[in-house]
């Protein structure tokens, strides 16, 4: 049934998708393939189904704060999301069968911000609704980090927390993207 569908979908991401993306980071990075792996022997992961009513659905600015996210949406004719790349606001294309990845705030502080977090934004206008899964992943949630290059330690736990106060308490907002205009 419907819930052996979203079960096996997690366990496709999580055990075919995200290991090779997180080891091509790493390599890309010029690290050892297995660099990240240590901290993801059991890695947090959120899971979001969002829904968008026809021409009215947004979500505001922001980045996610985790290791990486992975988003499947379905194909439709014109763009709704939008990514913040060279000073400019993009239309990202919805494309059949297409699964996008965000870069987290995580990864950002990982590696001493080789790699930044992807800024984005969800303005549908669109007459019909839309509906995107989205798949928070962070590491092991008791891994402490020590960022590539040096700086403080950080752990999974503190990220996700200052996360939560930032959106729900104290409503500051999310990640890098309230900088941003």
């Amino acid at each position: 049934g419907l819930n052996a569908c979203a079960y096996a979908l997690q366990v496709e991401v999580m055990q075919q998708v995200f290991p090779q993306l997180r080891r091509a980071i790493a390599s890309a990075l010029q690290l050892p393939a297995q660099a990240f792996d240590a901290h993801f022997r059991q890695p947090t992961l959120i899971q979001r189904a969002s829904y968008y009513p026809a021409g009215a659905g947004t979500a505001g600015k922001h980045t996610d704060n985790g290791f990486l996210t992975l988003l499947i949406q379905q194909s439709l004719p014109q763009p709704s999301l939008r990514i913040y790349s060279r000073g400019q606001w993009l239309d990202v294309p919805c494309l059949e069968g297409a699964v996008l990845v965000n870069l987290g705030d995580m990864l950002q502080r990982w590696t001493d911000e080789r790699l930044v977090s992807t800024a984005h934004q969800v303005l549908h206008r669109q007459p019909s609704a839309r509906v995107s899964l989205a798949f928070f992943i962070y590491p092991d949630i008791d891994a402490i980090i020590a960022p590539i290059g040096g700086g403080p330690s950080f752990s999974t736990a503190e990220v996700m927390l200052e996360n939560f106060d930032s959106i729900w308490v104290s409503k500051q907002g999310a990640g890098r993207a309230r900088q941003l205009v």
